[in-house]
This record gives structure tokens, sequence and C-alpha cells, in this order.
């Protein structure tokens, strides 16, 4: 029988190369696909992308090219360090944080890495800040600025109608389309929700006066979108971003950042003390956990026991 002999003769162990650098523009083409394959939203992928690009120039800058040989003290130092430096806001560096623990949860489960150099850091504690919302005579205010005899007036008033009515998130308002809104029994359907997770949020009495108005003068178009442009295109968020932030110069309200989101804090402020209660207030918002709506209430509830009651933030403004 052969016997192997057990001295190896003439081996040179330099040739055999250590295994392939895997570099970030590799390990992020790796994660992304695994993002499409789980049919992550093109916002979530979109937010990946972008937190991602500024992990990889943090750590290039500093030599490290290869994510295997990232370390936990290296996220400290080079990542997080760094964006104290350039006196980012704690939500900010939190929300590069999520997408970079993501990242690396994926390619050490994916056997790309050897260890998660991020698997025992915690997100950094952030300082509560005071949530803005707009006082009744703000918002009457702010609605008296657009035109409502001309078109773009009109819808911009509609647009800041439904905002506050629903309290939806600004890429889900650009979202709705006219078979979304059912007047009849005084719903719209949300379908550009975060995770997909359709939602009905419902319109009273003076919302939906105001919504039949508007599509009656918009009359037919091209497109389903709901808010569209003179040029009978969907209105962009970015448009819109910048509209209500003119209305809001124009309006000459002070000392409360004139913005979507602000609309969704006024939403639940006064759905609050309305008597929205806690689950409500969930369902409406689209909100996965409780944590911001217990804050909203927290926050903003005169009495929570008055939960029961019926609430419209625009019912009540007339």
């Amino acid at each position: 029988m052969y016997k192997r002999k057990n001295t190896l003769v003439n081996t040179n162990h330099e040739q055999f190369p250590e295994a392939n650098e895997l570099s970030f523009d590799i390990a992020v083409s790796l994660f992304i696909r695994d993002c499409k394959v789980r049919n992550l939203s093109p916002h979530t992928i979109t937010y990946y992308q972008n937190e991602l690009k500024m992990v990889q120039r943090y750590l290039e800058s500093e030599g490290i090219k290869d994510v295997a040989q990232v370390t936990e003290n290296d996220i400290k130092e080079y990542v997080i360090e760094r964006m104290f430096d350039e006196e980012r806001k704690d939500t900010a560096i939190n929300t590069r944080l999520r997408a970079a623990r993501a990242f690396f949860r994926f390619l050490h489960k994916k056997n790309h890495i050897p260890v998660n150099p991020m698997e025992d850091l915690s997100l950094i504690k952030e300082k509560r800040n005071v949530i803005e919302t707009f006082t009744n005579e703000q918002i009457r205010m702010l609605l008296r600025v657009p035109d409502r005899n001309t078109f773009t007036g009109l819808r911009d008033y509609t647009l800041m109608i439904v905002m506050l009515e629903t309290g939806v998130r600004l890429k889900e308002l650009v979202g709705i389309r006219v078979q979304h809104v059912n007047l009849a029994d005084g719903y719209i359907r949300i379908t550009e929700a975060k995770g997909y997770k359709e939602r009905n949020v419902p319109i009273q009495r003076q919302a939906r006066q105001v919504l039949r108005h508007y599509i009656a003068v918009r009359g037919h178009s091209e497109t389903d979108f709901l808010f569209v442009t003179l040029n009978d295109e969907p209105i962009a968020y970015r448009s819109v971003q910048k509209r209500i932030a003119k209305i809001g110069k124009l309006s000459g309200v002070k000392n409360v950042r004139v913005s979507a989101h602000t609309f969704r804090h006024t939403f639940a402020k006064l759905s609050v003390q309305n008597g929205a209660n806690i689950f409500e207030l969930q369902a409406i918002l689209g909100h996965t956990s409780l944590e911001m709506v217990r804050r909203y209430v927290n926050l903003f509830s005169e009495d929570v026991a008055r939960g029961h009651a019926k609430f419209s933030p625009v019912e009540n403004l007339y």
C-alpha cells in the first residue's frame, strides 16, 4: 500500500497568497444586492447607499480599505468621533450607525468577515429635543397664504390640509393617487408607507370638502397622482418642501420651522389634545412601535382618559 511521506519537499509557503482583500465597494454591492432581493423600498436602499458611502470615506481616509480588518475601535475612533468632531446631530450620528450596523451584521452573517466590529457597539444616547408644533393661530396664518383663486394656491392649501388632518409623512403625501381618496367613506389609502405597510387614514367633513373641491378643479389628468403641477406632472418631494418653506416665510410665522414634519408633529399634538388615544395615533401615523407615540402623549396629553372622544385637527380649527 502506498504511504504518503509526511515531510514536504521544496515547499515555499510564500507562494500561497492570503485571502483576497474585501474592498468596501464590493462589500457594499453585496449588501445592496441583498437589500434588493429582500424587496426593501428604493428609499431605504438609497439611505443605506448614502450612509455607507460616508462610513467608507471615513475609514478609507485612515488607510482602512479591507472591510474584514475593521475593528470596534476603528468604528469608535474614525467614524463616531469623526462625526462628533463635525458637530453632527445625535440623530444624524445614530442614523449612520444604524446603516453601518445592518451592513456589518450582514457581512458577518454571510461569512464575508470573521468578526462583526459593531456587535457590542450601542447607539449614542440622544438628547431629547423639544418637538416643534404650530399653534392654531400659526396654522391659520399658514392657510391664509395660498391664493385659492389659482390652481397652485388651491393645491398648496389642500396639501397642507391633508398633512394637518392625517399626519402623513411627505413621502407618503406625494405618493397619494386620486383612487386612494375615498370621500364617501372618509379615508385616504396610504401606499408609500415605511416598510410597505399600507394603512387607511381617516378624514373628516371639512377635509373632505376641501379635497372634493380640489379634485374637481384638478379635473382630468394624464397622471393619477393626486397632487400635480401646472405641467400636469406629479409634484416632486423637493418641490413640496420648497413650497412649504416659502409659505412659511410669507406667513410671518416665527420661532418654529415650517416643514412637513412640523405639520406631522402638530397633527399628533392636536389629536392627543382633542382626545386621540395611543393606539389610534399609532395606527394613523403608521409607527411600528409605540415609543414615539408615547412621547407625543406624554408631551401633549392634558387628559389621556379623554382618548375615547372623537378627534379631527382640521374639524377643531373651525
